[in-house]
């Protein structure tokens, strides 16, 4: 099966008692496999193929399970299925360093429930990082053609203005741009860049981030003949008139960019990882288990994230 002369892109399945099954389900149950590609599971077949659409042939799944499938109920994280979602990423994770496939989609997991058996798990970004011994990686969201980059990633609020700093603007501008140009084929990309506080500072009545640490970092690229614009108030920067025509929007923290983005495009959402040897990405929302199990989840984010590893690769 991974032989074939086809492109391969492999989808985990995500945590088992989320919405990933049924997500990864719908979305490759109506994606017509483009010429050239193959899509492959990974995961459990039989929690799987319980969501699959009849009539239509299910993608070759490999099968990787600690439990059977009614060990999984759906709506609540267990230490099953957290140690599963964790087996499906290794597995990943092998096939990749063996050249096996040439991309990657992964369904929503449960940070809590693989904690126990990967303890400081933060996400998929960072494990992928780790696992090929990278340090520079960056989260990029992407809705048609929308493109924001976060400068940090899961951390408290209170720890922002300590890690928001020029090294580390320009580092994540730098990195995502030359993979703006690369893969989306922007030669010269137009960027505009948030502040950090409210208003961008207020010419530092409401912080000093932007004048000591973002707008240096802004200067320092500009003679270096960058088109580039900020810090601007990011309340302002998401309405899609003031935006429009930019081909990077750079955000400091997760909720400054991801409120407005999953408000405005939360069906088309994707999350692409920057700085891997692979194309990577994932649809951008978590487990739902409120929703598990019950036919009413989304599927159009995961259905974009799939759509877009194939283009990219």
């Amino acid at each position: 099966m991974l032989r074939s002369r086809n492109k391969i892109i492999a989808v985990t399945m995500g945590d088992p008692c989320g919405v990933g099954p049924e997500v990864t389900a719908a979305a490759l149950g109506q994606l017509r496999c483009p010429k050239g590609f193959q899509f492959i599971v990974i995961g459990n077949e039989d929690v799987l193929a319980h969501y699959w659409p009849r009539k239509i042939p299910m993608p070759p799944v490999i099968h990787v399970a600690e439990k059977n499938k009614n060990q999984y109920k759906p709506g609540k994280p267990t230490p099953e299925a957290g140690l599963d979602s964790l087996l499906y990423l290794e597995y990943a994770v092998k096939l990749l360093k063996g050249g096996q496939v040439d991309g990657l989609v992964t369904a929503p997991v449960s940070k809590e429930a693989i904690i126990p058996f990967h303890p400081g798990f933060k996400g998929h970004t960072t494990f992928l990082a780790e696992a090929f011994g990278l340090k520079k990686v960056e989260m990029l969201f992407v809705a048609d053609d929308l493109r924001v980059v976060l400068v940090t990633r899961h951390v408290p609020i209170k720890d922002l203005p300590g890690l928001v700093t020029s090294a580390k603007v320009v580092s994540v501008i730098q990195t995502t741009a030359a993979f703006v140009r690369e893969r989306f084929g922007i030669a010269r990309p137009r960027l505009a860049v948030c502040g950090l506080n409210p208003h961008a500072g207020e010419g530092g009545h409401m912080g000093l981030e932007e004048i000591t640490q973002i707008t240096p970092a802004l200067n320092k690229l500009r003679k270096a003949g960058w088109d580039i614009v900020g810090p601007l108030p990011a309340d302002t920067l998401f309405e899609p008139r003031i935006r429009k025509g930019y081909d990077l929007i750079v955000s400091m923290y997760h909720d400054q960019a991801l409120t407005a983005l999953k408000a405005q495009y939360f069906d088309r959402l994707v999350n692409l990882t920057v700085g891997l040897p692979f194309i990577r990405t994932s649809p951008a929302h978590g487990t739902a288990f409120g929703i598990a199990g019950q036919a009413v989840a989304d599927d159009g984010s995961m259905r974009a994230a799939v759509k877009l590893a194939t283009e990219l690769v």
